[in-house]
């Protein structure tokens, strides 16, 4: 399977228990959306593994391997990343994005004027920022709400803005 296929969705992190259960750490995913996926890529080489199980417990995923019944087993998957194939994703509704799908999108405002490329979607508990990387690598942020997005085209690659004043000041 080729790496541009791959979304990492998490890694594995602490075992629980005895019997093969694991604490899921999940990068920027809804918990729904990592279990509604059957089949799951331990590393790009195409390793697969299948979870019996995974279920919410405090706000966090806990998941419990087929192949795997006991804590040794676990132990030894400690920090590895957890892939999917983007087609296994669920279809995105309207105003809806992967943040892969964001990523290297042109930024311009509604003005036409070339703000950079964005690198990531951050979120510091405030809510998404869209990090954007100006010509000069200089980074900065722009809200990633109604107030500041203007229009996403994933197919152009181009997000539109009108940034609330003072952020590009």
């Amino acid at each position: 399977m080729k790496k541009k296929q791959l979304v990492h969705v998490g890694s594995f992190g602490s075992p629980l228990g005895l019997k093969g259960e694991v604490k899921i750490i999940v990068n920027s995913f809804g918990f729904d959306t990592i279990k509604s996926v059957s089949s799951y890529l331990i590393n790009e080489k195409g390793a697969v593994w299948n979870f019996q199980y995974l279920k919410i417990n405090k706000y966090k995923l806990i998941g419990k391997l087929q192949e795997c019944n006991s804590r040794n087993c676990i132990e030894k998957l400690y920090s590895k990343k957890i892939f999917i194939d983007k087609k296994n994703l669920p279809k995105t509704e309207k105003n809806q994005f992967y943040v892969f799908d964001l990523i290297n999108c042109q930024v311009k405002t509604s003005t036409n004027k070339l703000l950079g490329n964005i690198i990531n979607i951050d979120n510091f508990g405030a809510g998404d920022l869209i990090n954007i990387k100006k010509n000069n690598n200089e980074n900065f942020y722009i809200p990633m709400n109604d107030d500041n997005v203007v229009k996403v085209n994933i197919k152009k690659k181009l997000v539109i803005v009108n940034p609330i004043k003072g952020i590009l000041d």
